[in-house]
């Protein structure tokens, strides 16, 4: 990798239009050093320390690399100010017009990376010194008041444009990362999804010393119903099955999808009786849709925070999830369609990422109608099979 490279990556996007912005803007005194006429008499000491200010503020981003908030917001408050400054001290009108019209790129700056605070108080900051520079530099009432309009639209048209590129930009970012933690056909968690979201659970268990029920599903003979109907009936039978697991499961509980014909349901629980009537409820309310059964491995897992070590959300899944599935392999051995419950060891949660806990949709996708009609099929091949 190139040495310019490694450079920029120091650079968060504001950083690197700051340190873009006041390298340029640092060489524009220069121009004016060689005709003394250009600045009001006696203001070229002043431009000098403008164009100082200008370097050291080069300086110290291109050391600093990110800046802070508050760094940025000293640095962008000088910045406009030194900007005012030298638009009132140049006695050309178009350049001083040009020069104010500079106000701008601190808030357009800030409308990339900070608050919404911080963005609004640039733009304050900008249209108040643009206004007072119109104020003084106007020859009439009508002139200023037209030059202050103006600097106020130079101002939140780029910030305007800026917040709107930024969030669309960061919708698109959400949107990608929810489709990556969504099953496509079922519209329930995928792995991924169960994991980052884990801390809904697992916190409220902790916090409350209660328990988390972990509720392995699988689905039985799921293979029979795609060789004998076409995998596009066993598509429906697997959004059908997470409809009703969701509707039985108990409330706020995380519904995932982990495997082909395998899903998990995770949520607090207080005792060995409520697991067991969760899991019961949610194997009667399969086998009464009357497409299919399943077999549920129940796990009872008490859990407590440590804060030693990295986290371990990963490892603590494998390890319910290989405790559930020897609970759902003596399920199917005993005949299928029924629970198998097994408490896990005390298991110590290291948290991790923050909960990502905004509303995830488990609403299957349309097709009930023929979702119905397939499982009227799957019944009466296996009424007739019986018989």
């Amino acid at each position: 990798m190139s040495v310019p490279a490694r450079f920029w990556e120091r650079f968060d996007a504001r950083s690197a239009a700051i340190l873009v912005s006041s390298g340029c803007g640092a060489f524009l005194p220069v121009l004016a050093l060689g005709s003394p006429t250009f600045v009001r008499p006696g203001m070229m000491p002043a431009l000098i320390t403008v164009w100082l200010f200008g370097v050291a503020l080069l300086l110290f981003t291109a050391r600093v690399g990110r800046l802070t908030d508050r760094q940025f917001a000293v640095v962008g408050v000088g910045a406009m100010v030194c900007i005012a400054f030298s638009a009132t001290i140049v006695t050309d009108p178009a350049a001083s017009r040009a020069i104010v019209a500079l106000l701008a790129t601190a808030p357009a700056i800030a409308a990339m990376a900070s608050t919404i605070r911080a963005t609004i108080g640039f733009s304050l900051t900008a249209i108040l010194l643009a206004s007072a520079f119109s104020a003084v530099s106007s020859t009439s009432v009508i002139g200023g008041l037209v030059a202050a309009g103006a600097s106020i639209l130079t101002v939140c048209i780029p910030v305007f444009m800026v917040v709107v590129l930024r969030s669309s930009l960061e919708f698109a970012m959400e949107r990608v990362a929810l489709v990556g933690e969504i099953d496509p056909l079922t519209r329930a968690l995928n792995r991924r999804g169960l994991i980052r979201r884990h801390a809904r659970v697992f916190g409220h268990c902790a916090d409350h010393r209660r328990p988390v029920g972990f509720l392995l599903i699988d689905i039985d003979h799921f293979k029979e119903v795609n060789d004998t109907f076409g995998h596009t009936a066993g598509d429906i039978v697997l959004v059908n099955a997470v409809r009703v697991i969701t509707t039985a499961a108990p409330a706020g509980s995380l519904v995932s999808r982990i495997g082909g014909e395998e899903f998990v349901v995770m949520f607090p629980v207080d005792s060995v009786a409520e697991i067991s009537a969760a899991a019961s409820r949610i194997r009667g309310a399969v086998a009464a849709e009357g497409e299919v059964t399943v077999s549920v491995g129940a796990v009872l897992g008490p859990i407590e925070t440590s804060d030693s070590g990295p986290p371990n959300a990963s490892e603590i899944m494998d390890q319910l999830t290989r405790t559930a599935d020897r609970c759902v392999y003596r399920a199917k051995s005993l005949g299928r369609d029924r629970v198998v419950m097994q408490t896990s060891t005390l298991i110590r949660w290291r948290p991790g990422v923050a909960d990502e806990s905004a509303e995830f949709p488990q609403d299957p996708p349309n097709g009930f109608g023929l979702a119905t009609i397939v499982g009227r099929e799957i019944v009466r091949h296996r009424r007739g099979t019986a018989a």
